[in-house]
């Protein structure tokens, strides 16, 4: 899904994203019922803010990684979360406003101008991200100051094109 702006090799040798300490606990990808059915006899899970995670285990650190994390990257592939596809982007609820931000976070990412990911998103990931939200509106997170927004869209706007 980010294949123009980040490539796997990217990813597979910087896993910043792939782990969590208590601080940072929101950031762990919510777990949908179809990969659940996917993937409940291999992995654990846990039901954080009312959603459902992989098992949080911490290291002596206090770090918690995924328990998907393999040496190349994700063992999921491309059954991968949505959070986890859609990363270092998030959808996040800013009153009754979706928005789409970058987690400042990913270095590879922030190296590109503001427009080119402000165009990405608009022309490339707005409209897995509608459709994503209209099917699961609870699993969007909640704003987090600090990551800067990209673009939005409306909730009711949303609800509207759903009816027509």
């Amino acid at each position: 899904m980010l294949n123009r702006i980040l490539t796997e090799a990217d990813c597979a040798e910087c896993r910043l994203c792939c782990g969590f300490y208590e601080s940072e606990i929101w950031e762990v990808p919510i777990i949908g019922d179809e990969l659940a059915a996917l993937i409940s006899g291999q992995y654990a899970f846990d039901i954080v803010n009312n959603q459902r995670v992989f098992k949080i285990n911490y290291d002596e650190k206090g770090l918690h990684l995924c328990p998907a994390l393999g040496k190349n990257g994700c063992r999921l592939g491309m059954s991968r979360p949505f959070d986890c596809k859609l990363w270092p982007f998030r959808a996040m609820k800013l009153g009754e406003l979706i928005v789409i931000t970058v987690s400042p976070l990913c270095k590879t990412v922030n190296e590109l101008p503001l427009s080119e990911l402000v165009e990405f998103v608009n022309l490339e990931l707005m409209d897995k991200i509608k459709a994503r939200v209209a099917k699961y509106p609870a699993q969007v997170k909640d704003y987090v100051k600090g990551y800067p927004i990209l673009s939005s869209f409306s909730l009711s706007d949303l609800s509207a094109s759903r009816t027509s």
